[in-house]
Order: C-alpha cells, then structure tokens, then sequence
C-alpha cells in the first residue's frame, strides 16, 4: 500500500509539473489566457474588440476576458496574485507596483515577446523595481484642472488659472452651485488632491528616493487648514454634501454632469470618459490646466504611468501572455480598436497609429503638452503614495473632519501618522 500510495505521489507531481510546463489549455487544445481589467462600458467593449482581434491573427490562443469596475478590484488582485489564482495577463495601477513586486515577472524576460523595444527607458522607468520591468504602460496621466465651458460662459467667467481664480469664482456662482470638485467621495477619496498643494506650499517631494516622508506634521497642518478654507467658503463641497448628491461608484457623478460642480481635477486618461459624460448634457469641457497658488515654491505638475499591464510569476502562460500584451499596446489593429481609452499610448508604434488615423483629441493633446511643460521632476515619486491603505485613512480623516468629530489638526496629525508609518516593499 506504502509503496502504491508512494507512486500515485510521484504520478500526480509528474503531471503537475507537466502542466505547468505546457501551460493551460482548453479542450479543443488551445491555450487558455485569462486577462484582468478594470473601466467603463466603453473601455470594455474597447478591449473586448481588440482581444477578438488577437484571436484572429493568434487561432492557437483563446482569451477569456475578467472585467469590471474599480471598486474592489485591488482588493480582488491582492487575493488572486497571494494565491497564485491571477490571471495571466492583469491590469494594475502603477502605484501597486511596489506592492506586487515579488509576485510580477520581470519583463526583461520576455521583451522580444511583449515588444519592450516600443518603450523608452523614462517611460519604463517608473514602473520598474530594482532593474526589474514590472509593468509594461498604457499611457502617461496628467491630473489637470478641467471645467464646464458653457456654464462658465453663462455667467461671463473666465477660465480658472489660479487657486485665486477658484475663489473669485465664487462671487459669480449661485449659492447652489461649487466652483470645483476636488474629488472626494466615498470610494474615490484620494490624497492625491493634496499632493499638488503640498509640492507647491513646500517646494518640497513628498519622499526622499528611498520613499521616506520628507512632509512634516506642520505641513500637513498647512494643507489641511487650505482644505478647510475651501470647504467653509463653498469653494469645494463638504463630506456632508457630497454623501447627500446620489452618488454611486463607477457611475457619472449628478452634480457634475449636470453643471452645478463646474470645475474638475481629473487624469488625462479618463477625460474622454467626462467629454462623453458632459456632452450628452449639452455641456463642453475645456482645459483650465494647473491652477497656480500664490507664491508657490513649485508647479505642483506631477505624473504617473496610468495603467500598466503585468504578469504573474504563477502564470503557466507567460510567453503567450507576453504576445498577448505585445498586440494589445503594440499592434495597428488593437490601437485603432481602442483609440483613446486607456489614454494616449506610451507605445512607439501605439501612439503612431491613433497619431495617423486623427484619433487623439485637441483637447487630451493640450493637457500632454501643457503638463509636459510644467511637470516637476522632483515629485516623480509622488505617484507610488496613492495607496489604498492612504486613500482609506484619508476618507475617515475627511469625513470626521467635516462631520466635526475632530479638529483640523487633529485631522493633520492623524494624516502624518498614517503616512509616516507606510512601508513600502524591500
């Protein structure tokens, strides 16, 4: 019996390591490639259509697709890729990088594959660990300041160049209307609004190269007691009025949509998302651009890797996950599919394409120049910190400090403690 039990030990690890050497297949003999993403409708049907794309040049290969929005969704990656249940090909935010590391292949692995040549070292740079390339980009996000057109043309506003022209914004609006919104939700409450604030009140990065706080209590105190100017003179809406405006995750924000917020910061990545939002109210949407603070020590202009698509050291798959990435950034086919929904590519030939068939808008061009030309480069790092844990403690300070459950500095003083106390992947 030892020795029958001892065999069907040794057949079940051949097979599994038979397996895990041919990959995974379906019954018909194709491989199976599982691919992750989040978005809207239009970006699905967008990567939908670009998959079926890969299916005809790769008959080999059969893709199912995992997608939905978000909410959760870092949460459902931190699950599968602990246990080795990712799929082969997954979209990440560039900020989980760090995170992940340890779970990602370095793409350097197979970059004749995946078309890592399309990539210039500056692009590769901020979504690579320790010489590894964890991630391969979808595009560069600016966070401009973007605002209703026709709403500020009612009331004979001009656009918003400064924080200054925020307030006086004010003056011209009903009491019913705000001049900006800032952000801040129940699921998308993040401190990347602070950010910028804090590079041009400081003059200072957020963190030294090995990600160690530069920001001191006293700073946070600074951005906090800014915050709570704009709340008390109506310039953004409070906690309170926001959990009061119908808003649901992942679907058009009410009072956005329909002009009474009318101003927005927003990543270059998701305007044409707003554009199609606002312009089926009647609305358009121009660039105001990065609103200067008086005396600023710095532009404030920061940027980040939108989205990135990396790969599972688990995956069984890696060199057909690799082809599949190559076609989805790379490719003629999938870009025209695409077209600007996960931003302007940073790929060579991605970007060639929707440059050659008209498809990337005045108004995304505009934000890429602009922010290109005021970018800092001393917050290059500022991206890695819009981290869930921060993005979470950041909902419960906002909402207890708006709902008058603790003071401004108390809200700063729990800020500084959650941000020191981060620990970033060795």
């Amino acid at each position: 019996m030892r020795k029958l039990m001892t065999f069907g030990v040794a057949l079940f690890m051949l097979v599994t390591l038979v397996a895990c050497g041919k990959g995974t297949s379906s019954a018909d003999g194709k491989v199976e490639l599982r691919i992750s993403w989040w978005g809207g409708d239009s970006r699905n049907e967008a990567v939908q259509a670009a998959i079926k794309e890969f299916e005809k040049e790769n008959p080999e290969i059969k893709v199912k697709a995992e997608f939905g929005g978000y909410g959760g969704y870092q949460e459902k990656m931190t699950t599968q890729l602990s246990g080795g249940t990712a799929p082969d090909v997954i979209r990440l935010d560039s900020m989980w990088m760090n995170q992940y590391q340890n779970n990602l292949l370095d793409l350097n692995d197979v970059a004749k594959e995946i078309g890592l040549d399309n990539f210039d070292k500056k692009t590769l740079t901020p979504v690579s660990e320790k010489g590894k390339v964890l991630g391969i980009p979808l595009s560069t996000n600016y966070r401009g300041l973007y605002y209703n057109k026709t709403v500020l043309d009612q009331y004979g506003i001009e656009k918003p160049a400064s924080w200054e022209d925020l307030y006086a914004m004010r003056e011209k609006l009903p009491e019913d209307m705000y001049p900006l919104w800032a952000g801040f939700s129940q699921k998308g409450v993040t401190p990347v609004f602070f950010f910028a604030l804090m590079a041009q009140q400081t003059g200072k990065p957020i963190a030294d190269e090995n990600n160690k706080l530069i920001y001191t209590e006293k700073d946070f105190q600074n951005v906090i007691a800014f915050y709570e100017d704009l709340v008390a003179k109506k310039i953004i809406p409070s906690k309170k009025v926001i959990d009061n405006a119908g808003m649901v995750d992942g679907a058009p924000i009410p009072d956005l949509v329909n002009g009474k917020w009318v101003s927005v910061f927003e990543f270059v990545a998701n305007t044409n998302v707003l554009n199609s939002q606002l312009k089926e109210k009647g609305f358009e949407l121009a660039l105001a651009g990065f609103p200067t603070l008086e005396n600023q020590k710095s532009t404030g202009v920061w940027t980040k890797p939108s989205m990135v698509y990396s790969i599972p050291t688990a995956s069984k798959n890696q060199k057909e996950a690799a082809k599949l990435i190559d076609f989805l950034v790379n490719s003629e086919a999938a870009n025209k599919a695409q077209k600007l929904e996960n931003g302007v590519p940073d790929s060579k030939t991605g970007k060639a394409t929707l440059e050659s068939e008209g498809l990337i808008t005045p108004l995304v061009s505009e934000t890429i120049d602009l922010g290109s030309s005021l970018v800092d480069p001393t917050l290059s790092n500022v991206f890695k910190w819009d981290r869930a844990k921060l993005n979470d403690v950041s909902l419960d300070v906002i909402t207890e400090l708006d709902y008058g459950k603790i003071t401004g500095k108390e809200a700063a003083k729990k800020l500084y403690t959650a941000f020191k106390e981060e620990k970033f992947t060795e």
